[in-house]
């Protein structure tokens, strides 16, 4: 796979920016620092705030979806943000 390119199920594994996204940042230092067009919520009919804090766990892993590289999130604890896809998946999930 190169940089940027999609794996067999669109998810971006390298990509430009992937080794700057650990830690604590904003919705708005994830778009700016990657190539990560634009951050979606589970659940939510819009995006988040600019402002709004997302714990990446290391571990970013946005897709691939009508051209544009997208990062779903999900609502974590104390008003922040994770990622969707989690860096250790339980063993009956790691197929799916």
């Amino acid at each position: 796979m190169s940089p940027g390119a999609p794996d067999e199920v669109g998810r971006a594994v390298l990509y430009p920016g992937v080794s700057t996204l650990t830690g604590t940042l904003t919705v708005a230092d994830v778009l700016s620092r990657s190539a990560i067009d634009r951050v979606t919520v589970l659940g939510t009919p819009s995006g988040p705030a600019p402002d709004t804090p997302m714990v990446t766990r290391d571990h970013v892993r946005p897709q691939w979806l009508h051209d544009e590289l997208v990062l779903t999130a999900m609502p974590a604890i104390g008003g922040t943000l994770v990622p969707f896809e989690v860096p250790e998946p339980t063993p009956c999930c790691t197929d799916h």
